[in-house]
């Protein structure tokens, strides 16, 4: 859920290309709509110069506004020393680095993220780094009209990119009567764009006209006039979201079979719950409880093995060393000497707590952030529990892809934890440990810096099609008498009642029509909406909510459901006599 707002980070691979003092400015549209721009500022002190750049995005995402910036400088002493500070606030806590080159040792990079430790990066051999220098490489080959090959390094995300152009041939632009435009491919990390460069030898670069999997994306100075004809089209988010045929246990199933709809052939990651069925075809399950062996291994102590070390490590999105974390780690109560898949579990459950406020205002913020600020969506809850199963010596990583859940197949962030060599998802935005079924994986990332989570590949990778069920979606749903169940025996039973399913729908007959789904667990916003009871019967609570006649039950542990139209005696009733049926 944030690759719309890194978008504009993957875009501008060329920081600051203005050799001229005064400031130069661009403005940048996404989808037709304007939503940020960037400004770049020559500097001279003493025997140093300098550039010093600004990048901001401001986007909507289903209704709420995402705000982003990044500041760059970047300083090049006499001697052709390099020396880079950054500070990223794809939330409200920035995310602050330094970075140092020396020519006598021209494959590594220094790396200094705020509050961790050293970090060396291994360039390739002509690597270019310094921001001019590669503005005077466009420029060359706008003077000159020849093909251009240019691989650099952004310190901030710690990404590799390449510039791939070919010389269209001249074509002025307003302002611009010597700009030559250029056409090839741009790359960041895995993420690679279709672009298309407007180059002036005298003044550097003018215009970047791009589209990512069919999103237009447009970055111009601001000399330039507005594109004429620019209509805003469906946000980005909006269009990686794909609709889902109705189902009224998704959340409980043990396995589906998913067809790509779609142009070429999707290659997934296969493992324990994701095989590949032949082209297009892949069969999710829902992951295996832990076995004795696994459920009781014991965290890591002292210094991990050469395997497990990058999951158990620091970076800037896992500032876990902060005393911050031990506050948590209080609240969270952990027994002595609790076994990794214990520990795993309250981790889950704890996060899903501690994060009240679930929306999508927040862009990606570090865990360090969310420990103090219980805010955002997916990414938040998987990079707190990330840092806080690291800490506790679980080792652990982040999941990214599709999950089916509310009728869609929506872009989703997870966590996976090591037990006796396999890795086993949870999901704390769902309090699902092991997580459910349908999580769609399309890569896993340490979590080692930003350009490794990969919104970018998951965020194209379907606009042009999606994953749909195979067959008929609820063919498996079972009815006999006052018991409905999937095959594998999970269901409910209501003593002297009916049920009936009509195209994925399921409807309780019981005192009247009710539709009954199987949903996550709710937030505390949700729960604390509504009227709170607790069967003397068997112990079941419910929250019934009286203005939209909504209960919710938790059956047990991992389930809960929903039932509509229900007003509060029946709510009361229905707590005391609904029965679920075992989950295999």
């Amino acid at each position: 859920m944030v690759f719309a707002s890194r978008l504009v980070l993957c875009l501008l691979i060329f920081v600051a290309w203005a050799t001229a003092q005064e400031t130069t400015r661009f403005r940048m549209w996404m989808a037709g709509q304007e939503v940020g721009g960037r400004e770049a500022t020559r500097m001279e002190s003493g025997t140093r110069e300098g550039i010093q750049t600004r990048e901001w995005i401001r986007l909507e995402r289903l209704g709420m506004v995402v705000e982003q910036r990044v500041s760059q400088t970047a300083f090049r002493d006499a001697d052709g020393s390099l020396e880079f500070t950054w500070s990223i606030h794809l939330a409200q806590e920035p995310m602050e680095g330094r970075a140092l080159w020396r020519p006598g040792d021209p494959t590594r990079l220094f790396i200094h993220s705020k509050n961790l430790p050293e970090r060396v990066i291994a360039l390739e051999a002509g690597t270019v780094l310094w921001p001019l220098a590669q503005d005077a490489r466009l420029r060359e080959a706008a003077r000159t009209r020849s093909s251009l090959h240019i691989k650099g390094y952004m310190p901030a995300l710690q990404q590799t990119t390449e510039l791939d152009l070919k010389v269209i041939g001249a074509e002025p632009l307003p302002g611009f009567p010597d700009a030559v435009r250029f056409k090839g491919r741009s790359r960041e990390g895995a993420m690679q764009t279709d672009t298309e460069l407007w180059v002036s030898p005298t003044a550097g670069e003018v215009k970047d006209s791009s589209n990512l999997a069919g999103i237009p994306l447009l970055v111009q100075r601001v000399e330039l006039p507005t594109p004429a004809g620019v209509k805003p089209t469906m946000g980005f988010f909006e269009r990686t979201l794909k609709t889902l045929p109705p189902h009224p246990f998704l959340p409980w199933l043990s396995q589906a079979t998913l067809r790509w709809e779609g142009p070429g052939d999707q290659l997934l990651p296969e493992d324990a719950q994701q095989k590949r069925l032949g082209p297009g075809r892949i069969h999710l399950t829902r992951a295996a409880q832990p076995n004795r062996q696994e459920a009781t291994e014991p965290p890591v102590q002292g210094p991990p093995a050469a395997q497990d070390a990058p999951f158990l490590a620091p970076s800037p999105l896992l500032q876990f060393q902060d005393p911050a974390f031990e506050g948590l780690l209080t609240r969270l109560r952990a027994p002595v000497g609790a076994s990794r898949w214990e520990l795993a579990q309250r981790v889950n459950r704890f996060v899903f707590d501690w994060i009240t406020e679930k929306d999508y205002t927040v862009g990606f913020a570090s865990a360090l952030e969310v420990a103090h600020r219980p805010k955002g969506d997916c990414t938040e809850h998987g990079v707190l529990a990330v840092a806080l199963l690291r800490k506790l010596g679980v080792p652990s990583r982040g999941a990214l892809g599709w999950i089916g859940a509310g009728g869609v197949l929506g872009l989703h962030f997870w966590v996976e934890v090591e037990l006796q060599g396999r890795w086993v998802p949870i999901d704390p935005t769902f309090d699902e440990a092991p997580a459910s079924a349908l999580h769609l994986k399309l890569g896993t990332t340490d979590l080692a810096d930003l350009g490794s989570v990969g919104w970018d590949t998951v965020a194209t990778r379907f606009i042009g099609g999606t994953w749909a069920p195979e067959g008929a979606w609820a063919e498996g749903i079972r009815i006999r008498g006052e018991r409905v169940f999937l095959p594998d025996g999970a269901g409910l039973r209501l003593p002297n009642a009916g049920w009936k399913l009509a195209q994925g729908v399921l409807s309780l007959i019981w005192r009247g029509t009710h539709p009954v789904e199987a949903v996550p667990h709710p937030s505390a916003v949700q729960l604390n909406a509504s009227k709170a009871f607790q069967s003397p019967r068997n112990g079941r609570r419910g929250w019934w909510q009286g203005l939209t006649k909504t209960l919710w039950v938790q059956l047990d542990a991992a389930r809960w459901v929903r039932v509509s139209e229900l007003d509060e005696r029946a709510a009361v009733d229905l707590l005391d006599q609904l029965e679920p049926l075992p989950l295999t």
